[in-house]
């Protein structure tokens, strides 16, 4: 009795280092390719949205509504939030492995287990990530005990857990079925007191599951992921999808792809030599039982790459449990167990791999992404622009859907719109039509190594009727005059945009085509933000006489300190770089036209944990990233601060200390010299030089302000030359 509180004691300590380790491995701030799909899925719609559009792209909804629910509970806006969520769910697997290895072996068997779990890089990896894999983990190993006590001592109670667990966990992953079909055949062939409840149990939930699936794949399901998957240039066969799940299971998905296949050939040859020399050991029937159900659940999702590009080892996260407590069963008694613990040490020295850097899908332009505004809805055509990491309030949905694409179009004043550049033919000719009632005043082109990643970004507002008009008499001495103003709002938010009406004509022919630009400035003649664009209807095309009623926006960058700015337009030349702009008529030297001024409201954000306050400045906890564009990698490093007492843009200093060396980052988008003062928030985005050379080292982000230190952040760099295959591929995980 002694003994079994001194174990269970160890399994509370193992727990507690698991849970604090699994948070100091993970990217806390970034989310990676399919997290991102499922952060989108909870800031972005309902329970019963997320269920209709998960069933189109392949992923049963459970983990998304545990996601949405602890959403509703915390309303919590950060990646790191939602990766607490997993590894909670995730390190039920911890004291479940420790009853399976109980139950087989005793005491000593459940540490041991429980031990190897622990030390599981494959385990780990799955614990921190945003996706379904730590509930299938937890649901494996839970269900792997109530199993193996039915076919021992059951009880009604017993059945009916293990019938609805079951069940639900068909709705967290849908390799699972298999691991049930492994179990339910064994249930069957032993049939054990009261066998026919659990079946009938599960019986029902696999009726309701069968209906789900009939649906998803009449909604296109299956032909999505065959189509997406496809395009990886890998097509192994069965064997080596399980000695790809063999080697994962070993050192990793983050291991050196080359040497996680040769660790896993030699460990797989010593320990088949040495099962043959060593004299037998009799074993538990339990162990061919475990055997038999989980070999046959491996049977049927390797024998699926024969017709579907389905192979990743990370599906099989349901037999990880049940498999290692085969594996331990059949070596425990053998003095040469301890190597399965030392490779798990190997695998998880490569974790921070996942830590510093986030996959190159992961990409935005800096500008993009210094001036998005959160409350804006954004309408994406392909789910890797998913924006939802760097600003998590985003409520993104798919331009693909018409219902989507149309509730945005005519319930949002203002939106986001991300194109793919390559199939811009499918969006260029609703983008024309739709500036009939939106104005654009924000387009960027997006550049990438990879042709699907390049973007066009376009901020769309609709079109105000003016508030207040006046009347002027403003001409250039290029012909166009300007009649009438009409203010839409004269105030706005950083983030977010304002328009102006323009009641232009043409006092003389114009033979040329020209470009408007409308400027704010402070006052000190300072530019602040911008927006140049030839109108929709070609100077060259205006008669004289003819009145041109034009709009205009202009957003309002997160950079921009509350105040007063003065807007002003003027003229240039359309293909020219800005210059020489056009003069007034009768005004030589003057080339803008001042047309009133705009008040900028602050950006007030309640402070997050982990504020700092340095002398007169708060900094809101930075957030790091890695991103890689055309030039190679390069660290992003996003602030947002105010000072109350006063403060000048001009006293940042932002500094990458790596490898001995000290590397100045610069803003992303150059702001002038201006004293902030008062309750506001401004957003700013610093980014560094290519970095490139040397091996993954641990850098130091310092941030301090008139040379005073105000924070200091880790960082893993992670240089052009290193890559790491998100996909579980048998590539070498070093690209050189």
């Amino acid at each position: 009795m002694r003994a079994y509180a001194n174990a269970r004691r160890a399994v509370l300590v193992v727990i507690s280092l698991t849970f604090w380790a699994a948070l100091s491995l993970a990217p806390l701030e970034l989310a990676q390719v399919d997290e991102k799909h499922v952060l989108g899925q909870v800031s972005s719609y309902g329970f019963l949205d997320i269920g209709r559009n998960v069933m189109r792209d392949s992923h049963p909804p459970l983990y998304y509504w545990l996601a949405k629910a602890w959403w509703h509970i915390g309303h919590f806006d950060r990646p790191w939030a939602y990766r607490v969520l997993s590894v909670f769910i995730g390190l039920l697997a911890l004291p479940f492995a420790f009853r399976v290895g109980l139950e087989l072996t005793g005491a000593r068997g459940g540490l041991f287990l429980l031990a190897l779990l622990a030390l599981n890089p494959f385990y780990i990896f799955q614990l921190v990530l945003i996706r379904m894999y730590s509930v299938v983990i937890a649901g494996g190993a839970m269900l792997t005990w109530i199993w193996l006590r039915l076919l021992r001592r059951p009880s009604q109670r017993q059945w009916l857990v293990w019938g609805v667990g079951h069940g639900l966990l068909a709705f967290a992953h849908y390799y699972s079925v298999l691991f049930t079909a492994g179990q339910g055949l064994i249930i069957v062939l032993r049939r054990p007191r009261g066998w026919r409840i659990g079946i009938a149990i599960l019986f029902i939930f696999l009726v309701a599951f069968a209906a789900w699936f009939a649906m998803a794949v009449q909604a296109g399901s299956v032909d999505f992921t065959s189509r997406n998957l496809a395009a990886i240039p890998v097509r192994p066969l069965p064997g080596e999808v399980i000695f790809h799940f063999w080697a994962n299971a070993l050192v990793g998905p983050l291991a050196d792809g080359r040497f996680a296949q040769a660790v896993g050939l030699a460990v797989g040859l010593m320990l088949g030599v040495l099962w043959l020399r060593t004299p037998r050991v009799a074993l538990l029937p339990a162990w061919k039982d475990l055997g038999i159900a989980t070999g046959l659940a491996f049977l049927g999702g390797v024998l699926l790459v024969l017709r579907w590009p389905f192979f990743g080892a990370r599906y099989f996260a349901a037999l990880l449990v049940p498999f290692m407590a085969w594996v331990l069963m059949g070596v425990l008694s053998r003095p040469y167990w301890p190597i399965l613990l030392c490779l798990g040490l190997i695998g998880l020295a490569q974790m921070p791999l996942l830590v510093g850097r986030p996959d190159a899908g992961d990409t935005k332009e800096i500008r993009w992404i210094s001036m998005a505004r959160s409350s804006d809805p954004v309408l994406i055509q392909a789910w890797w622009h998913m924006l939802w990491p760097e600003y998590p309030n985003v409520r993104a949905y798919s331009w693909s859907d018409p219902k989507q694409r149309q509730a945005v179009v005519s319930g949002a004043p203002s939106f986001w719109f991300i194109g793919v550049s390559m199939y811009r033919g499918n969006w260029e000719g609703w983008l024309q039509q739709l500036r009939s009632t939106h104005l654009v005043d924000f387009h960027m082109e997006i550049d990438h190594p990879i042709r699907e990643r390049q973007a066009s970004v376009f901020h769309l507002v609709r079109r105000a009727q003016p508030v207040i008009w006046e009347d002027v008499d403003a001409r250039w001495e290029n012909g166009i005059q300007l009649k009438r103003i009409g203010w839409v709002r004269q105030e706005a938010e950083p983030g977010a945009s304002f328009q102006v009406a323009l009641q232009f004509t043409a006092w003389r022919p114009i033979d040329r085509r020209w470009t408007l630009f409308m400027h704010l400035v402070d006052g000190r003649g300072q530019l602040w933000a911008n927006w140049d664009g030839e109108p929709n209807w070609p100077t060259d095309q205006w008669a004289p006489g003819q009145e041109i009623p034009l709009g205009w926006s202009v957003l309002v960058p997160l950079n921009v300190p509350a105040g007063s700015y003065r807007v002003q337009i003027g003229w240039y030349e359309t293909g020219t770089p800005g210059f020489p702009r056009v003069p007034l008529e009768g005004a030589p030297g003057v080339d803008s036209l001042p047309l009133g001024v705009i008040t900028v409201r602050p950006q007030e954000l309640p402070s997050r944990i982990g504020t700092v306050r340095e002398g007169p400045v708060e900094l809101i906890p930075p957030v790091l990233r890695m991103i890689e564009g055309p030039q190679g990698w390069r660290l992003e490093v996003r602030t947002q601060w105010r000072s109350l007492e006063g403060a000048s843009t001009a006293g940042w200093r932002v500094y990458l200390k790596a490898q001995g060396a000290v590397i100045e980052l610069q803003r992303a988008i150059p702001i002038p010299e201006a004293w902030v003062q008062g309750p506001g928030w401004l957003s700013e985005l610093w980014i560094s030089p290519p970095l490139s050379g040397g091996r993954p080292a641990l850098g130091w982000v310092e941030i301090a302000y008139n040379d005073r230190l105000v924070s200091r952040r880790p960082v893993w760099i992670f240089p052009n030359d290193v890559r790491w295959h998100y996909g579980w591929l048998f590539f070498n995980r070093y690209d050189r």
